[in-house]
């Protein structure tokens, strides 16, 4: 047990394990619906109930303790669907640590999944039962994996056979609940160790935060293999004992509506995602209004993961609140894998904050007030400290604290930081036990993110390892990308990549900036229009010229299995000439090379 404090009322709660929880409801609501998954068009195509919940888990870990010992790492390599849930419950049966992972389709990904797969060195690998053999083939390149289990997972069958003993691991809060692979935009994913304690330390700072309680349901669509989609959709709600509905990431991203078709119909409390989410039902509104939702329980839309944006919190409001939206349902917050998840967000009544800031003094690494409309920028405020929590801003060369309006990197301690990545001391080291100058207090987590606290409020402003210094100013890639692909029709949404090419001959800095184009606008976008647009709109609104722009073909861009940019590759194709270049000529998209 975890004991913690709420800081709302200075009294103790105490915390169980996921296990415990589990076990609680079996005694008191076995036949209450957990998790529901949805299909297409949204019908209920998986339900699991407590006690179904249960005996599943039970049986499937079993199994596992035929093939594992306590400690032992176990690969959870699934679609989005209920399988991945009883094999995660499974696993804390066992004793085992799951390893969530991005699912492997043919040669998709398949360098980034050989990497983790090394890495976690797992025992056992649990999937679907349909791509049980297939993971093997592939995971046989891997000495590590000559001799590993493969086990598949069906909810919708009955429960396996197994014998064994029907008592679960008497799991300690300094064991590992799972590792958390990072999304990998600057760097080779890492593997976060988040213990019990950590676990539930955040899941708690969640309640509170989002004033969550047994009646707040959810929806949810992100992958559960990534932070939020395990955390924030899925044992947010299993740690309040309230229903969870699940859809898949891929029917959104075609189908935005069903998202909040499924809000609508089941009455969810809690729902949400990155940015381009809402971007994505705002192309729809016409359509979405048509359809007659009523969004007047969604008390919690959370936006994080990347750049908050102040337009789309204005327009997604004013499209939806016919259809009962409220302006103070919008919740940005900031959190990353490293923490567990959840680091800084708002109070629920609030409407989010929105600063008009000098782009110029952002530059110059000062938040200062806008004087001049050419030179405003908005900033939307990422919530407060949460409870049992410490944030610093501090300089990332000098490691001194920075006062309030001043732009450092943002760091974190507190019950829910883990202690170090697996098998990865250097990088734990430098991420996980940094100390501010002339300071003996705690050690803080380096987030690698930018920002500045004003008034309470933390405003992040991009990642360190992604800034770009331009005639001595700092500037933020996303900040082009935002401008770059609203400048011309034809540009696809969250596709671009900003980044300086150093000459090292003379040190000089060249200002690359990559943007795919629409599907449907691939053989007919005029090229040499759209970058004039792309590089006047830069120009206006930020008095950077871009020196190179290149049009590329959809999907060329890399990104994260998150769908984070991942700027530092990107970067790497356009000097080894591997992009594919939409043509001014030919109106055709060839392989050529991009420095040309």
């Amino acid at each position: 047990m975890l004991n913690s404090v709420d800081v709302r009322t200075t009294e103790t709660r105490t915390v169980p394990t996921m296990w415990n929880l589990l076990e609680t409801y079996v005694a008191t609501k076995a036949d209450e619906r957990a998790f529901i998954f949805l299909g297409p068009d949204n019908v209920e195509q998986e339900v699991l109930t407590y006690g179904a919940l249960h005996r599943l888990a039970v049986a499937y870990g079993k199994q596992l303790r035929l093939a594992t010992q306590p400690g032992d790492r176990v690969i959870l390599m699934f679609p989005t669907g209920l399988s991945f849930i009883v094999s995660f419950l499974a696993c804390h049966f066992a004793g085992v640590v799951p390893v969530p992972m991005v699912p492997l389709k043919g040669q998709r990904l398949r360098d980034t999944v050989l990497a983790i797969a090394e890495n976690c060195a797992a025992t056992v690998v649990m999937t679907t039962s349909e791509q049980s053999e297939f993971l093997k083939s592939q995971l046989s390149v891997l000495p590590t994996y000559a001799d590993a289990g493969f086990i598949g997972v069906n909810v919708d069958l009955e429960c396996p056979p197994a014998t064994g003993n029907d008592t679960p691991h008497p799991a300690q809060l300094s064991e590992l609940a799972f590792i958390q692979y990072t999304s990998g935009s600057t760097s080779v994913p890492k593997g976060v160790m988040v213990s019990h304690a950590n676990l539930a330390a955040n899941l708690e700072m969640m309640t509170i935060a989002y004033e969550n309680d047994q009646y707040s349901s959810y929806v949810g669509w992100a992958p559960l293999y990534h932070d939020m989609g395990l955390i924030a959709n899925v044992l947010e709600p299993f740690y309040l004992g309230t229903l969870c509905v699940l859809m898949a990431p891929n029917l959104f991203a075609h189908r935005p509506w069903l998202w909040l078709k499924a809000i609508s119909d089941y009455q969810a409390h809690v729902s949400g995602g990155p940015n381009y989410a809402y971007d994505l039902c705002i192309e729809r509104a016409e359509e979405i209004l048509e359809m007659g939702f009523d969004l007047s329980s969604w008390r919690v839309a959370f936006n994080s993961a990347e750049p908050v944006r102040a337009e789309t919190l204005r327009r997604f409001t004013a499209a939806f609140m016919p259809l009962g939206f409220r302006p103070q349902t919008f919740y940005p917050c900031f959190g990353m894998a490293e923490a567990t998840l959840l680091i800084t967000g708002g109070t629920r009544a609030q409407v989010p904050l929105i600063e008009n800031l000098s782009r110029t003094g952002l530059a110059n690494g000062m938040a200062i007030e806008a004087n001049d409309p050419k030179d405003t920028i908005e900033v939307v405020g990422c919530g407060q400290v949460l409870q049992q929590e410490d944030i610093r801003i501090v300089d990332p060369h000098s490691t001194i604290e920075k006062p309030d309006g001043e732009i450092g990197e943002i760091w974190v301690a507190g019950p829910h930081i883990p202690f170090e990545y697996w098998n990865n001391p250097v990088s734990s080291k430098e991420t996980y036990q940094a100390t501010i100058a002339g300071s003996i207090g705690p050690r803080f987590l380096r987030t690698g993110d930018l920002g500045f606290m004003q008034a309470g409020e933390l405003y992040v402003t991009g990642r360190h390892k992604d800034l770009i210094i331009v005639r001595g100013h700092n500037v933020f890639p996303q900040d082009l990308e935002f401008i770059a692909e609203r400048a011309a029709q034809g540009l696809k949404r969250n596709s671009g990549a900003a980044f300086a090419i150093e000459d090292p001959s003379d040190g000089q800095q060249t200002l690359c900036l990559v943007q795919e184009v629409m599907l449907s606008q691939r053989y007919t976008i005029d090229v040499d229009d759209t970058i004039k647009a792309i590089r006047q709109a830069i120009m206006k609104e930020t008095d950077i010229t871009v020196h190179k722009i290149i049009l590329v073909q959809p999907s060329s861009i890399p990104k994260t299995s998150s769908g984070k940019i991942r700027r530092a590759e990107t970067k790497k194709r356009y000097i080894d000439g591997t992009l594919l270049v939409v043509q001014a000529q030919s109106s055709a998209t060839t392989r050529q090379k991009a420095t040309a």
